[in-house]
């Protein structure tokens, strides 16, 4: 696990900053001045950064925008689903294969194969029983 998944969550970033809120009361236990003023400062700007995030993790959270579409061939579909979060112009595109009476978008990522971000001009057709043609703009 990298640093970046510990920052996922509000709870980790909450323990990040109540850590640094205790080393700054700890601060008062060091004995040279300069040293607990600058493990004093590095503190705060920790609790303050770590709390601009955690308000930011807790106030920016909301669905996305979702399209989905299908391209149905006999007992098997095709979904491909757009996802934009909070209009950030960046589009996430999934594209999955299931069974044609599922409702639901499938969440095991062996039914899907393919995930990307801001296809233009994609286009998913079905070529034969077992062979389906995935195609979309370059450059």
């Amino acid at each position: 696990m990298d640093t970046s998944e510990l920052l996922r969550t509000p709870l980790n970033v909450f323990l990040l900053a109540l850590l640094l809120v205790l080393t700054f009361l700890a601060a008062y236990c060091i004995r040279k001045k300069w040293l607990r003023i600058l493990v004093r400062i590095t503190c705060s700007i920790g609790v303050a950064l770590s709390g601009l995030l955690l308000a930011f993790m807790l106030f920016a959270r909301g669905k996305p925008s979702e399209t989905t579409n299908e391209t149905r061939n006999g007992p098997f579909k095709v979904l491909i689903r757009s996802q934009e979060f909070h209009h950030s112009g960046t589009i996430n595109v999934d594209v999955c294969v299931t069974d044609s009476s599922s409702l639901a978008f499938p969440k095991s990522k062996q039914q899907c194969f393919l995930h990307g971000f801001d296809f233009s001009g994609l286009s998913v057709k079905w070529l034969s029983q077992r062979n389906i043609e995935i195609a979309f703009d370059c450059g």
